[in-house]
């Protein structure tokens, strides 16, 4: 494995991290204040935990595809991920930013915002370095 190489991995794995540390952040939030945030009344703390454990795997796992060098599957983790991530703007479908508190408009900033550099990696990986195309 070249330096190179190694960097990226390093990289990912902080972005990654950072991604984790903001949804378990927002998801605890949730789920602890679940009462305080407007949310349709199919919506449960066990559909939020769902999510949650959901999503992270799919982080995580793109991770290790990635330093399997199995770029595909990585890429496809990472996107689902980051997708998954940004659901959490859905809750100003629900509820206008205005009426949610400081703490959650914070909250779910952080994470969508969060995700933001990831995305920015995986698409340099995908496009600009064309890992997927180096690796058999």
């Amino acid at each position: 494995m070249n330096n190179d190489n190694q960097q990226r991995q390093i990289w990912l794995l902080g972005l990654i991290g950072i991604n984790i540390v903001a949804s378990i952040l927002h998801y605890s939030d949730n789920i602890i204040f679940f009462k305080q945030y407007p949310e349709p009344s199919w919506f449960t703390p066990q559909i939020t935990d769902s999510c949650w454990l959901v999503m992270t795997p799919l982080g995580l796992a793109g991770y290790y595809q990635y330093i399997k060098r199995s770029f595909n599957s990585a890429y496809l983790c990472l996107y689902l991920y980051i997708i998954m991530s940004q659901l959490t703007l859905g809750q100003y479908i629900i509820t206008p930013m205005w009426e949610l508190s400081m703490k959650m408009n914070t909250l779910i900033l952080f994470e969508a915002v969060a995700t933001i550099p990831l995305l920015a990696f995986v698409a340099w990986s995908q496009l600009l370095l064309k890992e997927g195309k180096q690796a058999t």
